[in-house]
């Protein structure tokens, strides 16, 4: 008699917009995501072809023939790959065109994920990313069950913070605000994506919350993080030297690595300490800057962007991540930095919180400026000071 009552094997079809198996981020959760979901079922992806990531995708397929027989790909070229720089420029200085040139590419998706129902069935549909709620796709309009997640993006910076994000970028934060809570509540494609949808996840527990709370929708909080690798630590910390403080990410003011330099500059000045920014965006030059005006830019090491061999070769020299961002769903990179055993330094608020427990970091609190500032540097205080974080 067969007592085999394991699930049976799904045929799903995935829509993940980027898709990149040496990526982080959007690219890295799309890739890590339906390699899991491959696992348990036969999954068929529909893929920008975004920064190399068909063929590096088809190398990982030839070299895991295992993988192959369970994973089909679909690429369409990715909107952004032809654009021109001026387009380009006008859809960072108006992000609703930047949307519309999205939206475009999700119909010519719908269009492929059409022809693939109809030249064979699925036992379901899955939006997987990105994960933005503004675009929730058109694969909700298959007749087959939909599941759609991780839904984020409903996050805003606190209220209190803006002003000190300086003029333009305190003014163009309180716009995305104010848009933001319009568009959670009476945008219809995203209403009606949520009612259609069998199962929704959510990025983190307070979209959980609002989704509930606006729209009734019960949703299951899964990590956008869900399925990365892990990253063994090599480097074993040596007591002597200064404690390596560590930041990754986009250059851009709702990251709050100012308030991170503040924090820095207000430590007793023989304390022993470094901080390594990796990245680089528009607040770059803004960065540098405040490091300069605090006295501590000997101490603060701009690296711009590195592979992620050599990110990664960077974490583990470090001692401490710092995350101190205003707007986030769930950050990948914290869950990189603690895969490799560093403790974290962030805000106690939205996917941070979520994430960053006791025993892993130290949450500050973003309710003004100077009470994040405060909070900031009184944790760097205790981790320089605690025996066990290199010291």
């Amino acid at each position: 008699m067969n007592h085999d009552i394991s699930p049976p094997r799904r045929r799903v079809l995935i829509l993940a917009a980027l898709c990149h198996p040496d990526q982080g981020s959007e690219p890295g959760l799309g890739w890590n995501w339906s390699v899991q979901l491959a696992a348990h079922h036969d999954v068929t992806v529909i893929a920008g072809d975004f920064e190399g990531s068909r063929s590096a995708i088809e190398a990982r397929l030839a070299a895991d023939p295992a993988l192959a027989a369970r994973m089909r790909f679909e690429f369409l070229p990715w909107f952004e790959s032809s654009m021109s720089g001026l387009t380009a420029a006008a859809c960072r200085l108006y992000q609703p065109l930047y949307y519309t040139l999205y939206a475009r590419w999700m119909r010519q998706a719908q269009a492929v994920a059409e022809r693939l129902t109809r030249d064979g069935g699925f036992d379901l549909c899955h939006q997987l990313n990105m994960i933005g709620f503004r675009e929730p796709g058109y694969l909700w309009r298959l007749p087959m069950p939909f599941v759609w997640g991780p839904v984020g993006g409903t996050q805003n910076v606190p209220w209190a913070m803006l002003p000190s994000l300086g003029l333009v970028e305190g003014l163009r934060h309180l716009a995305r605000n104010l848009i933001n809570e319009a568009q959670k509540r009476f945008s219809r494609r995203f209403r009606r994506a949520l009612a259609r949808a069998d199962a929704v996840i959510a990025v983190a527990s307070d979209t959980s919350r609002t989704l509930r709370r606006l729209h009734g929708i019960e949703s299951d909080v899964i990590a956008a993080a869900f399925g990365m690798p892990h990253h063994p630590r090599s480097r074993v910390r040596h007591p002597a030297g200064p404690l390596r403080f560590v930041y990754t990410g986009q250059h851009l003011s709702r990251k709050g690595v100012p308030f991170a330099l503040h924090a820095l500059a207000r430590l007793d000045r023989r304390l022993s300490w470094s901080f390594d920014v990796l990245g680089k965006g528009p607040m770059t030059a803004a960065w540098r800057r405040t490091a300069i005006r605090l006295g501590i830019a000997d101490r603060v090491t701009f690296h711009g962007f590195v592979s992620r061999e050599r990110l990664f070769e960077l974490l583990d020299q470090g001692d401490v991540y710092v995350f101190p961002s205003l707007l986030e769903g769930w950050p990948a990179s914290i869950a990189e930095a603690i895969s490799l055993g560093l403790p974290v330094v962030t805000t106690d608020h939205q996917g941070m919180r979520d994430i960053v427990t006791e025993e892993c970091g130290i949450r500050a609190e973003p309710s003004s400026p100077g009470r994040l500032v405060e909070d900031l540097s009184h944790a760097f205080s205790q981790l320089i000071a605690d025996p066990e974080i290199g010291r």
